[in-house]
C-alpha cells in the first residue's frame, strides 16, 4: 500500500537538516553515532567539572588536602578520560556488531534468490550439453563419409 505522495509506507522518507535523523519517528536510523562526538566532549567536560569541584572542596577543607588533590587531579582526569574513551569505543563496537547482524538478517532472502538463479543457469547448461551431444552424434554419423572423401587428411594435413 502506498501513501498519497506515492511513497511506500514501509520506506522512511529521508529528512533533511543539520541533524537528519531527528524526525525519524520509526527509529529506522540511529542518531547515536552522529551525536557520539558531542556526547564524548560533554562527558569529558563533566568529568573536568567534577574533578575541579572536588579540588576546590578539598582546598575549602584544608590547604594541604587541596594541594594533594590538585597534584592528583591530572592523573585522575587521565584515568577518567581513558575510562570514558574505552566505554564509548565499546558502544561503537556494539553498534557495528548490531549493524553486521542486521545485514546478516537479509542473507536468507538473497540466498533464496540465488538458488532460483542457479536453477535457471543449470537449465541453460543442460540445454547446452544436449546441443553438444546432438552435434557430437551428428559428427559421428558423418565421420565415415568424411573419411571416405579424404576431407580430414586434406584439412589437417594428415596422410
Amino acid at each position: 500500500m502506498t501513501a498519497t505522495n506515492s511513497t511506500p509506507l514501509d520506506k522512511p522518507v529521508k529528512p533533511t537538516g543539520t541533524i537528519p535523523n531527528i524526525g525519524d519517528w520509526r527509529f529506522n536510523r540511529y542518531l547515536t553515532m552522529q551525536l557520539l562526538p558531542l556526547f564524548y566532549v560533554l562527558l569529558l567536560l563533566g568529568a573536568l567539572v567534577v574533578i575541579v569541584s572536588i579540588v576546590v572542596a578539598c582546598f575549602y577543607f584544608s590547604l594541604m588536602v587541596g594541594l594533594m588533590a590538585a597534584l592528583a587531579s591530572p592523573i585522575v582526569f587521565l584515568v577518567t578520560f581513558a575510562v570514558i574513551r574505552a566505554a564509548l569505543e565499546y558502544l561503537i563496537m556494539a553498534h557495528r556488531i548490531m549493524r553486521i547482524i542486521e545485514r546478516m538478517d537479509a542473507l536468507p532472502g538473497q540466498v533464496s534468490e540465488l538458488s532460483v538463479r542457479v536453477d535457471g543457469i543449470t537449465n541453460h547448461v543442460d540445454q547446452l550439453i544436449n546441443h553438444v551431444d546432438d552435434i557430437h552424434g551428428t559428427l559421428m554419423e558423418v565421420r565415415p563419409i568424411l573419411r571416405s572423401a579424404g576431407l580430414v587428411s586434406r584439412l589437417f594435413g594428415r596422410k
